[in-house]
């Protein structure tokens, strides 16, 4: 399990457009990551949270032309970063 923040920036949408397309996408996330959180940054940041367990899947997702054809008309630029825990 991999555990994954993605900083998703919005110049050509809202938050709230953006997040009912996300929604809406919930039974291919269901395929690829769980314990999804979305936080709202701003009206045009959100802050998304997962445990990707197929990260293949997640790579597959995101060079797909559709994929890539909807990130270009909402003006959406994703930071992905890998967590891991804090040493004690």
């Amino acid at each position: 399990m991999i555990n994954t923040m993605f900083i998703v920036s919005m110049s050509n949408c809202t938050f709230d457009e953006w997040k009912k397309v996300f929604d809406a996408d919930a039974e291919r996330q269901s395929q690829m990551m769980r314990d999804i959180i979305v936080g709202k940054v701003d009206d045009h940041t959100a802050i998304v949270s997962v445990d990707v367990f197929a990260p293949e899947k997640v790579q597959e997702l995101m060079s797909d032309p559709e994929f890539k054809k909807m990130e270009e008309e909402m003006g959406l630029e994703h930071s992905v970063y890998l967590l891991q825990p804090a040493p004690s």
